[in-house]
């Protein structure tokens, strides 16, 4: 959701996303479409992982879109300004998201080295010059920090935001769906900097709301962390190719066998999968 608060108030992305996708006409399809790349990425093996992201580059190289206040000039998905906002702000809502609800706060250290194997695995595979991606924390917020003047509420961004955050006096339908899909999506707001919220013309929570957010889902969690049979219950909810990728990939775990080497290799060059 954090993610998501960030990247529809980027005027052109929001424009691209809601003209060439159906994440508003038809959220629960967006998700599962962008989730199945997402854990071919951090399920699936190096062959897997660069697949996916070949056949979402030649999708996005047709992604394009014009913004009123530029003119005509032509903005493409896959243009690495418009690819490190989405990146970036998911990396960094994945690192809030741990710190919060997960079993202790990471180090700036632990940060560092994520920055930095992002940038040569995930950069690389989205076809982003090295030298664009932060490599450390300090790097990220300074890039964050800057792009705050680049943003803004577009009609994209109203549209998007009317679908996830449902106003009670728009109809029965919205007044209906409004306590619960803000009930569901409370762990995000609780992580999306206050900035985003006012931008969004949203109260953010107070810090009291915030920790108390943090507090309750903390020991959710947690328990589905730690359990086996519900500890991978969100993606394999996805679809059938997911779950599979999943279930690959903690077989690998527990045998420690991962990419098999090409042939005349010598020792395998294993990329770890995340789990």
């Amino acid at each position: 959701m954090a993610t998501g608060a960030y990247f529809f108030l980027n005027p052109w992305l929001a424009n691209i996303g809601v003209s060439n996708s159906t994440g508003a006409t038809d959220p629960w399809k967006r998700i599962v479409l962008t989730t199945e790349y997402m854990f071919a990425i951090y399920f699936g093996d190096r062959a897997t992982a660069q697949h996916a992201a070949d056949v979402v580059n030649a999708m996005h190289d047709h992604v394009v879109g014009t913004w009123g206040p530029t003119g005509d000039r032509e903005h493409c998905a896959s243009e690495p300004r418009n690819l490190l906002w989405l990146l970036i702000p998911y990396g960094q809502g994945a690192l809030d998201a741990y710190d919060a609800y997960g079993p202790r706060k990471l180090t700036l250290e632990e940060r560092n080295r994520y920055w930095r194997e992002e940038s040569t695995i995930v950069g690389r595979l989205n076809r982003i010059p090295d030298e664009l991606m932060p490599k450390s924390q300090a790097e990220v917020d300074t890039y964050l920090a800057a792009e705050r003047a680049n943003l803004a509420l577009t009609e994209s961004a109203l549209f998007v935001s009317d679908t996830f955050f449902p106003r009670p006096r728009a109809g029965l339908k919205q007044a209906l769906l409004a306590l619960p899909v803000r009930a569901a999506l409370s762990t995000g707001v609780a992580l999306a900097p206050d900035y985003l919220m006012r931008l969004y013309g949203k109260e953010p929570y107070p810090e009291l709301m915030k920790a108390a957010v943090k507090v309750t889902h903390r020991p959710l969690f947690s328990a589905l962390s730690a359990t086996p049979v519900v500890q991978d219950i969100i993606p394999m909810a996805v679809s059938a190719p997911v779950r599979k990728l999943v279930s690959r990939a903690r077989e690998a775990a527990r045998t420690g066998n991962y990419d098999r080497p090409a042939a005349g290799d010598g020792p395998a060059q294993r990329l770890r999968t995340v789990i």
